[in-house]
């Protein structure tokens, strides 16, 4: 049987890294709210990433304190909550997986007000253009029916000078399929979180029972 000591060293090694991961999830979820106007639903994703990174360094803390007191009250008390968040984390998560779809398309809006932006101010949607290799809104159809010629970004390595290099790809599905890998990743992110929870709870556990043997012991 592992002693307290060593129950201790896991138990912070794995408070470390559920620390990291939970800064991890709230860093993107701030990226989301401070990058992009986001409706919503998008907003919400961006909040319930920010609340599972949160509660979980507000509890490793009061886990952080009760290894060092080698406490077993506090030490119980740590589990039982754990146990508590882990079940609201679950719920957040599979809520988040399930609407991963949902959430990639409402982010995928703040691109809307982009291609407004292109109508009145022309080269708003070069950033996108550039970046995800697309044209247009929906395709390069979008120029031509508000009476203008796909710019430069429309085109592959911006040649014009030969029609096959034009893009075809709208930029609305490359912007959204973007948003689906990433909040596919932090949804991972999010579950490897819970199971390193889980797996600290059962130490903490550990952690627990040999604390009161060890108090046991100095009484003989």
């Amino acid at each position: 049987m592992a002693s307290t000591s060593g129950y201790k060293v896991f138990a912070y090694a794995l408070q470390i890294l559920c620390t990291l991961l939970a800064l991890v999830l709230i860093s993107f979820g701030i990226y989301i709210l401070v990058s992009y106007d986001t409706n919503q639903i998008g907003s919400l994703a961006a909040y319930s990433y920010i609340g599972i990174g949160v509660a979980a360094i507000i509890i490793f803390l009061w886990g952080y304190l009760a290894a060092w007191r080698e406490n077993v009250c506090c030490t119980v008390t740590f589990i039982t909550i754990l146990y508590v968040i882990m079940i609201i984390q679950l719920a957040l998560l599979f809520l988040l997986t399930r609407s991963e779809s949902t959430a990639a398309s409402n982010l995928a809006n703040a691109l809307e007000t982009t291609w407004e932006e292109e109508l009145n101010s022309p080269g708003a949607m070069s950033l996108y253009e550039n970046w995800f290799h697309c044209c247009g809104r929906g395709s390069p159809q979008d120029y031509i029916v508000n009476e203008r010629l796909p710019p430069a970004t429309c085109f592959r390595d911006h040649d014009r000078s030969k029609a096959d290099n034009l893009i075809h790809t709208g930029c609305r599905v490359e912007f959204e399929n973007y948003w689906q890998h990433l909040l596919s990743i932090f949804n991972i992110i999010g579950w490897v979180l819970v199971a390193v929870e889980l797996i600290l709870s059962i130490v903490s556990c550990g952690l627990c029972n040999s604390i009161r043997n060890d108090h046991r012991r100095s009484f003989y």
